[in-house]
């Protein structure tokens, strides 16, 4: 790119150099001319001061009138005042060099006889004062003379300041037209492009100087600067847009996981989310199919944009089959995608598609994220429902096993008495009253069995927590007993939490209830603690006689039920009994997270 010059005769610095050049120039004009002048009345003081004294000697020599020998030399005025050519040369400037001469000439050739001869200070004084009159006007001419020049002086330094004012005035001038101006211009650009504005431009002079260049410089780079900020605003506009859909679609996303895990059915929850979709992918007029085996004939299939309620609507509330759809364009086509886990196929989802557009891979990923959660949240329900299924037939199954093991047997025996008594030809004899006795008692356990598995499956926690549905269970036991039973807890506040306290009652409900049936203890004790890594240590201890060698063999329906609710909480169960010395069971479980414990017995 060539250099561009700066034209000689418009260069500001140039301008500014000959400007104090000439103001310079002026100074020492000013200054030599003053100092010339100033020359030229070197000495006059002087000499009128050796004038001045030249008349005080006149006096002097009237005074001593007549004059004795020895004051001849006072008649020697002259030889006092230096005749040098620096003095001579003031009267020789000033044009009195002639009166000076003539005043010397005066007194040596005709005042000095006069006083010689004179014998009386009248003889001589008119003469003296003639003489002192002379040079009085001779000092008086130097005064007017010195006087001029000062005033010559004074004149020339006014002239000179008017001049140097009036330069002064046209520099400021200058400099306000040529510097300041530009200059505010510049600022003035400068302060606009800061603001983002970039329509300011700077008038280029036909010759240019150093703010000229500046300024030409300014207007391109704004000029580059505003193309570079245009360009800039088109990104940040695109980078915006991406970012608010992209913030749309995180959005969704995140409302979607929420609304796919509701409890509400799958056809609302999946209606409304593929709704919301439509808005952010060119996709419309979404269904779904369910499947509910493993037989794909045998579905079920939902969408929106209905005229009226599916039939096996669940909630009488929701509206999401009625949701209108957008409208779809002419040319489009039908896609589909599989909602299946590892093989197994829980549906498909449906979708219209314009032939003239092509989905985003950003659209494609939300599309397939969305039908990953749904997916899982159809596997999940399906699991929940497996679990429930689960919990209610090993309920069940505990609940036949109670049943089985206590009024079922009693049951039995019941039915073998009858068929013995019915046999009885005499039911009035000793035998038959004797069986019936034993009925009878066989009737009242059955009957206190009953209401106690009654109790147990209505067990409920009390409203305040674990700790208040235990002293409630102690309480209940300590009128069955007579006798208190001693409670040592020392478990943080809410440990426990309702999953496992329920289990924990049973548990120690069992236990306390084996005591009551079969221990004949007089003493009990329950303890609950917790140590360092979080493990919960409950102790339930007797002074009874102990179990019976045959009582940890798996049929026993009591150790059944406690073997079952150790398993609920994933813990250890640990039982140790002698005979005539008491029984004492031992739980451990993890507080804040199960821990796969085995059970061992002793």
């Amino acid at each position: 790119m060539p250099k561009k010059k700066v034209n000689k005769n418009a260069s500001i610095i140039n301008r500014l150099t000959l400007l104090m050049f000439f103001l310079g120039t002026l100074a020492l004009v000013a200054l030599s001319m003053s100092i010339q002048i100033a020359n030229d009345t070197k000495g006059s003081a002087y000499m009128i001061n050796q004038l001045g004294l030249l008349r005080m000697k006149n006096y002097q020599i009237l005074a001593t009138v007549p004059l004795n020998q020895k004051d001849n030399y006072r008649l020697n005025l002259f030889t006092d005042i230096p005749s040098s050519e620096q003095y001579l040369a003031l009267f020789k400037r000033y044009d009195l060099l002639d009166e000076y001469n003539q005043l010397q000439d005066e007194w040596t050739n005709q005042i000095v006889l006069k006083i010689q001869h004179a014998q009386k200070i009248d003889d001589i004084k008119n003469d003296i004062e003639s003489y002192v009159n002379r040079i009085n006007h001779l000092v008086h001419k130097i005064d007017q003379k010195t006087e001029s020049q000062i005033q010559s002086i004074s004149r020339l330094q006014q002239l000179f300041i008017a001049i140097i004012v009036l330069f002064l005035i046209i520099q400021i001038y200058y400099l306000r037209c040529y510097l300041l101006a530009p200059w505010r211009k510049l600022i003035d650009m400068a302060n606009a492009i800061s603001q983002h504005d970039f329509s300011k431009r700077f008038n280029i002079r036909s010759k240019k100087n150093e703010f000229d260049l500046l300024g030409q410089a300014f207007n391109k780079m704004s000029e580059q600067i505003e193309s570079q900020y245009l360009i800039l605003e088109e990104l940040v506009a695109e980078k915006t847009a991406a970012l608010q859909q992209t913030n749309k679609i995180v959005s969704f996303q995140y409302q979607a996981t929420k609304q796919l895990h509701t409890p509400e059915p799958l056809c609302e929850r999946f209606l409304i989310i593929l709704r919301e979709l439509e808005e952010l992918v060119p996709l419309t007029q979404f269904q779904i199919r369910f499947y509910e085996s493993d037989d794909l004939e045998h579905y079920q299939q939902i969408s929106y944009d209905n005229q009226q309620k599916l039939p096996y609507c669940q909630n009488p509330k929701c509206n999401a089959c009625l949701i209108s759809s957008k409208p779809h364009k002419k040319n489009s086509f039908q896609r589909y995608w599989y909602l299946q886990d590892n093989g197994e196929k829980y549906g498909i989802l449906f979708a219209i598609q314009p032939t003239d557009i092509v989905l985003s891979n950003e659209q494609e990923n939300l599309i397939t994220g969305l039908i990953e959660q749904m997916t899982t949240a159809m596997m999940l329900d399906r699991q929940i429902e497996q679990q429930k299924q689960y919990l209610l037939m090993k309920e069940r199954s505990a609940m036949a096993r109670e049943l089985h093991d206590s009024i079922a047997q009693s049951l039995s025996c019941l039915k073998i008495h009858i068929s013995c008594l019915q046999m009885q030809a005499d039911l009035t004899s000793q035998n038959s009253i004797d069986l019936l006795t034993t009925m009878r008692k066989e009737v009242n356990i059955t009957y206190s069995q009953l209401r106690e598995l009654i109790t147990s499956f209505r067990l409920r926690l009390n409203q305040t927590g674990f700790y208040a549905s235990l002293i409630e269970l102690i309480e209940e036991f300590n009128q069955k007993l007579q006798f208190n039973i001693h409670l040592e807890y020392l478990l943080p506040l809410n440990i426990i939490n309702s999953k496992y306290a329920f289990h924990l009652l049973q548990f120690i409900r069992e236990a306390l209830n084996n005591i009551y049936k079969h221990a004949q203890a007089s003493q009990a004790k329950i303890s609950l603690t917790i140590d360092d890594n979080q493990i919960i240590y409950i102790c339930i201890e007797d002074n009874g006689i102990g179990l019976p060698n045959n009582i940890k063999q798996d049929n026993h329906y009591g150790l059944i039920i406690m073997r079952d609710r150790v398993e609920i909480l994933n813990g250890n169960l640990t039982i140790n009994s002698q005979p005539h010395q008491g029984t004492q069971i031992m739980v451990t479980f993890k507080a804040n997270k199960t821990i796969p414990f085995k059970i061992i017995e002793e």
